[in-house]
Formats: structure tokens, sequence, C-alpha cells
């Protein structure tokens, strides 16, 4: 099983001295079956003694911090190594239809044995559901086996949008993501989440990690050198299957998980506040490398 070394930086620079920061963060990947977080450490500058740790209702792990003295530079830096192998998944033909899909969804939630599923159906503040991200998937079959369902919308998704890093901000509405057709891997898994849920199919938002340099003779994926995002599709009997509409592929084992929410408002890498200063400069930097 692969590991990987995850270097995240993010620091904050002030024009005048900031009287004092309070932060979230979620930076330590997650634990799951085809993943294991085999260290964590952070870094922050000034220094913090009242960093605490909980996890949230998502089972992602968040820190929390206070830095009570002037300051012109907040530096949080994280180290991480990772076990990551690619999730075991059917072969795309062996998977329930679409349609089957959404039968048994449905049917789960109003038994109330999946009720918890029923928030990755509904629209979130930055995940409407808009008429035209569902007409994304017109004309496909919902009688194909909903991963080959998944593919061909991945395909037809790679066709329609370009990854242009200069396109937009965190707060770009969807409705001018969708009109321009632009993005990057925040705005592609948001406009897929909306398509999906209303096609039935519960979908989660990940936020996560890409192999920095790819293995020699693969290309390198587009959202290295930075957070990733991705959408991950609740089907029976399955689980929980990530797919990554940048890249037009399944997560495979260079998609380190760092946390799972509803939209990217749920996953936010690093959110807080400051006083005393406004727009403070923000540099982050992001190394994904093999351990050897």
């Amino acid at each position: 099983m692969p590991e990987y070394r995850i270097t995240h930086q993010t620091v904050y620079q002030h024009g005048a001295p900031a009287g004092a920061a309070w932060q979230t963060l979620q930076l330590q990947p997650r634990q799951e079956p085809a993943q294991e977080c085999l260290d964590f450490q952070l870094e922050l500058h000034p220094a913090a003694p009242d960093l605490s740790t909980r996890t949230d209702f998502f089972g992602n792990t968040r820190h929390f911090f206070a830095v009570r003295e002037p300051h012109r530079e907040l530096s949080i830096t994280s180290h991480a190594t990772v076990r990551r192998e690619a999730p075991a998944l059917p072969l795309p033909g062996l998977s329930p239809s679409l349609s089957e899909t959404r039968d048994r969804t449905r049917q789960s939630i109003q038994s109330g044995e999946g009720f918890l599923l029923e928030q990755y159906l509904c629209a979130t503040p930055q995940v409407p559901l808009l008429p035209a991200t569902a007409s994304l998937a017109d004309g496909l079959d919902p009688n194909l086996p909903v991963l080959a369902w998944l593919e061909q919308l991945g395909r037809r998704f790679d066709e329609a949008f370009t990854f242009d890093p200069t396109a937009t901000t965190v707060s770009t509405p969807l409705a001018d993501v969708w009109a321009s057709k632009r993005g990057v891997c925040q705005d592609f898994t948001h406009v897929l989440l909306s398509c999906l849920r209303q096609h039935g199919l519960p979908a989660a938002y990940v936020s996560g990690y890409l192999l920095t340099q790819p293995p020699p003779g693969q290309p390198r994926l587009r959202g290295a050198d930075a957070m990733h995002a991705w959408a991950s599709i609740h089907v029976p009997e399955l689980g929980w299957v990530d797919y990554d509409p940048t890249n037009t592929c399944f997560a495979a084992d260079g998609h380190i998980v760092v946390a799972r929410g509803r939209d990217y408002s749920d996953v936010s890498p690093t959110h807080g506040y400051f006083t005393g200063s406004y727009s403070p400069r923000l540099r982050v930097a992001v190394t994904v490398e093999p351990v050897a």
C-alpha cells in the first residue's frame, strides 16, 4: 500500500499588525477503509497554547486555536504521513442501474435505516439545485449500471467544462460557473453534486490532496499543488464511491481524503477571524510525495 508525505502551508500576511486570530482547521487526513493516517503534526507561528481537537458530525477532525498577541504574519503548516490504496470497486457494468439505485435509496430513507442520506440530496448554500445543472444528464439511459452512467456523465462534463484557475473565486455563485463553463475543482464538484442530487443520488463533497508528481508514464492530474475536491456518491450495497470530475476518473490511491461534507463550507481547510486587520494576503503551498 503506497505511503505519502504531505506538507500543507498556509500563511496570512497583514499590512498592519493583527491584534488576535481565531482559527478552525480541517487539515488532518481521515481514517477510512482504504486510507490510514499514520502521523499528523501542526506547526503554528506565532504559537497557540490552547490548540484543541474534536471530531465533527461528518467524522472529520477539526483543530481550533487562538493567537492573542499582535502579529503581522500567521503561519499554519501541517505535516502528515498517509497510507492509501485504491478503493475496491466492481466493474461499472456490475453495479445496480441508476433507476435501481434511486429506488433503493428512497426506500432506505423512508424506512429510517438510511435517513442520514437525505442531507446529501438537498440543496445547500453553495449547491443550489439548478434545473440547468440537472440537464447535464439529459438523454443518459437511467437503466445503465450506475457506475457506467456516472462515467458517461463525467465524459459529458469534461467536454463541456474548462479548467481555469483565474475564472472564479471561492464565492462565485454556481449559476455563474454554469454560465461560463469554466472554473476549478471546487466549482466542478459543486456542479456535479447539483446534477447528481437532482437525479436521486446522495452526493457528498470531498476535500483532499493529489500526488504532486505522478509516477513515470502517468499524466499529472489537474488540481495538484493545492487542496483538491471531488464528489462521493452513495450506492446501496457498495457504499460511497468517489468520482473526480476535474480529472474524469474514479478516485484511486493518489486521492488522499481529508474531509467529507455537503459542500465546501463544511470542509474548508482554514476558517477564522482576525482583529485589527482587513484583507490579509494569503499564500498556500501543498506538496504530496511518495515515501521512499
